[in-house]
């Protein structure tokens, strides 16, 4: 491998994870499926099985969800060929559509074997692991006034075309 190609191979595996946090956030499995092969696997603690399995977990879980919050670190990728193993550091953030249900705050890292196939780096393999976990602190004693634009999912987020624009490769 050149180191041409060692850096583009960085660059297409920082951008997937990039993606999947994207997508998940704005609540579009669609495209966070685009991320993995289609023969992948994922554990992601409460869950494990097939990447197919996974996503229809995903769509009755995240039907409690009002958001989601993923920040990611730098991923520690070491490449071997058409292989690469990825750690990525993660803060997580989980709120719940029922009120009275505490949201939650997590320390994750996820532990990705990425290959190429079809010229194309995807998950292959994704092991989620928790490092730690709160109940999010409650809200501000003075919250930001309404005039800041406020994240959501799909279309009403004010970043909605940039979903549209990872859609549509």
């Amino acid at each position: 491998m050149t180191a041409l190609d060692d850096l583009l191979a960085r660059a297409e595996i920082t951008d997937v994870l990039c993606r999947y946090a994207h997508a998940i956030d704005r609540g579009d499995r669609a495209l966070a499926r685009t991320c993995y092969h289609a023969d992948a696997t994922d554990d992601h603690g409460r869950f494990s099985g097939t990447v197919d399995e996974l996503f229809a977990f995903f769509e009755s879980y995240g039907a409690t969800l009002a958001s989601t919050y993923h920040f990611l670190g730098v991923p520690t990728i070491a490449l071997a060929g058409d292989r690469a193993e990825v750690e990525t550091y993660c803060l997580y953030r989980r709120e719940f559509k029922d009120p009275g249900a505490e949201a939650v705050f997590q320390g994750l890292r996820y532990f990705d074997v990425f290959e190429r196939r079809t010229s194309r780096w995807l998950i292959a393999r994704r092991t989620v692991i928790l490092d730690w976990e709160h109940a999010a602190p409650p809200g501000p004693a003075t919250p930001s006034p309404a005039s800041w634009k406020r994240g959501a999912r799909g279309e009403a987020d004010p970043a909605a075309s940039l979903t549209r624009a990872l859609a549509a490769g």
